[in-house]
């Protein structure tokens, strides 16, 4: 356990230095200055934003450049350095910038310390672009085709959503941009993405291409399935935000305001069950009422936004009267909780290599980005891999430990079996699962943390085809490059699991459970088609709508972090149109 005790010292301390950064607040100036002290109770402004999160900032920029007054209510911060410079994403964790919230206990969480997962949801402008692995994509047709017949409308179709993709993306990858995959992508947005190539992984191509899976360019609408350099929200080594790309143009815009350290409480309604304002708890623990001359756009996250809908009287009724909470609008808010279930699985390779120092600059690992269907005729994945290769072991223990939350004893015993060798270190993700979970009240105190049940793997079906995915993947051990690494799997040697002989499809169903684990894409708790409508108004009530990823009816085939954009940006045509703006 030595490893694990110079791991946590390492990282203590680096996070340390961190937050030091974060109390001297060097990169102030480089956003919207907070304007706590000047507003008043009692104010108004046309369009009350409930969360300067993914989804905030973007709507916040596009309606502040449309000659109205915006105010964005954040309950966190401003962007530090540290959170701007790509390589330190690890350290971001468990501090102010997060929410840190956890989940409820569960089976698949034994192997996790405190027997829970750590959810990421960012509590800074910026919200959970701040906070992600900057893994970019957007889905497929097939999604979007999914939620255009939910919502019954077919804006929401790929067709007519993708000039949204290109006004948000800004590829800068010198590859894409030469080739004919640049048709499929912006190149004049505000998010720069680029993807690592690395030689490192052309060994892990060639295992793909024997196992008869496609290696492309890229992974769009032409080629859905295959495997590639993943994107990433980065450019020059800079985490590409939504609060930098949308926000720091803005902020000296006099249309947009922010408050920092103020949580909006309750919205307000009147007799016409119309939304008319909001509570707000200030940074100096005051309670003030402000007001919205046209709407209140609420984006404050899949926990957040949906918590605050049932603590304004907007939920299922049987929950809010047992909160003792009057009902304004009897409607499934929290339910249809959606994750991607994701389990780790390490090779180890036959190779050692010494040591490098970090760079802060870059992103740790070259990550490949694999889409697999196991029906052949089939246009989109049913699985995803995210894999690179690990260095060495400080470099993964900081990634069990602490971004994965595994316990010491797992991370452990990974470490003694690999030690000095480079591991492949692999993320493998159920794009559909059918399981769906829910957010609950805890209490009616708004600063409590919602009660957060995942109930991952709850539907048997979604066990069964996880363990036959994961056993599927797990073939590429026999390819020619594996085995001239005489690289193999790792067994992590899971108590529950002794006594199942390895590789059988018991041992395959109890790791899924065991090795479970969360990439943070939270989706579906206000879900069009029952909590709002497609034009994203909360049903039952008027001038209030919700526009982030608790409004996505159906989990899709990627990182949900485009797709959160693309509802940012929707939602802004949607309120220019209404408003003649």
């Amino acid at each position: 356990m030595e490893a694990i005790s110079q791991a946590v010292s390492s990282f203590t301390k680096v996070q340390n230095i961190l937050n030091m950064l974060t109390y001297l607040n060097l990169a102030a100036y480089l956003w919207p200055q907070p304007a706590n002290m000047n507003i008043k109770g009692g104010e108004s402004f046309d369009f009350l934003i409930v969360g300067g999160g993914t989804a905030g900032c973007i709507v916040a920029s596009n309606l502040a450049q449309m000659n109205v007054s915006v105010l964005v209510i954040e309950a966190g911060c401003q962007p530090t350095i540290d959170t701007e410079i790509a390589g330190l994403f690890p350290f971001l964790k468990n501090r102010n910038f997060d929410w840190n919230f956890t989940t409820v206990e569960d089976s698949t969480k034994k192997y996790h310390r405190g027997g829970v997962t750590e959810v990421e949801q960012g509590k800074v402008l910026g919200g959970s672009s701040i906070l992600n692995y900057m893994i970019y994509g957007t889905g497929n047709c097939k999604d979007y085709k999914d939620w255009a017949n939910i919502t019954n409308d077919s804006s929401w179709t790929y067709d007519n959503i993708f000039p949204l993709i290109k006004r948000t993306e800004k590829v800068i990858d010198s590859r894409i941009l030469q080739s004919s995959d640049v048709a499929y992508h912006g190149t004049q947005g505000k998010i720069a993405l680029k993807k690592y190539h690395s030689s490192t992984n052309n060994g892990f191509y060639d295992s793909y291409k024997e196992m008869g899976y496609k290696v492309v360019n890229d992974i769009n609408v032409k080629n859905p399935l295959g495997f590639t350099p993943a994107y990433f929200t980065i450019s020059d080594s800079i985490r590409q935000s939504t609060a930098y790309g949308f926000i720091r143009p803005e902020k000296d815009n006099p249309n947009l305001k922010v408050m920092y350290r103020s949580l909006v409480t309750k919205v307000l309604f009147d007799d016409n069950k119309r939304a008319i304002g909001v509570e707000v708890l200030t940074n100096d623990r005051k309670t003030i009422t402000l007001y919205a001359n046209k709407e209140v756009i609420v984006t404050a996250g899949p926990f957040k936004s949906p918590q605050l809908l049932m603590l304004s009287g907007i939920g299922p009724q049987d929950h809010l009267e047992s909160n003792n909470i009057e009902v304004i609008s009897n409607i499934p808010v929290g339910q249809n909780l959606q994750d991607h279930p994701t389990n780790v699985i390490i090779h180890k390779l036959g190779v050692v290599q010494p040591v490098s120092p970090r760079d802060p600059h870059q992103f740790p690992v070259n990550v490949m980005d694999g889409r697999v269907a196991i029906n052949k005729c089939q246009n989109y994945a049913d699985y995803q891999v995210l894999s690179g290769v690990i260095t060495n072991s400080t470099l993964f223990l900081e990634i069990c430990l602490y971004t994965f939350t595994f316990t010491d004893e797992v991370c452990a015993r990974i470490v003694e079996q690999t030690s000095n060798h480079q591991l492949h270190f692999i993320t493998h993700r159920l794009l559909y699962p059918e399981s769906r979970g829910e957010v609950r009240l805890n209490s009616t105190n708004p600063e409590d943390s919602p009660v957060i049940d995942p109930k991952y793997y709850t539907n048997e079906n979604d066990l069964e085809r996880h363990a036959e995915y994961i056993e599927h993947y797990n073939k590429i051990v026999d390819t020619s490059y594996y085995k001239s690494l005489n690289a193999s799997f790792v067994d992590p040697k899971l108590e529950s699991c002794d006594g199942l002989e390895v590789g059988s499809k018991a041992y395959w169903k109890c790791y899924t459970i065991g090795m479970s684990t969360t990439l943070h894409d939270y989706v579906g708790t206000c879900a069009m088609g029952s909590v709002v409508d497609s034009k994203l108004r909360v049903n039952g009530v008027k001038n209030l709508r919700v526009a982030d990823s608790s409004v996505i009816p159906q989990i899709i085939g990627s990182s949900v972090q485009g797709a959160v954009m693309v509802i940012a940006q929707k939602i802004s045509d949607l309120l220019q149109e209404e408003y003649g703006l």
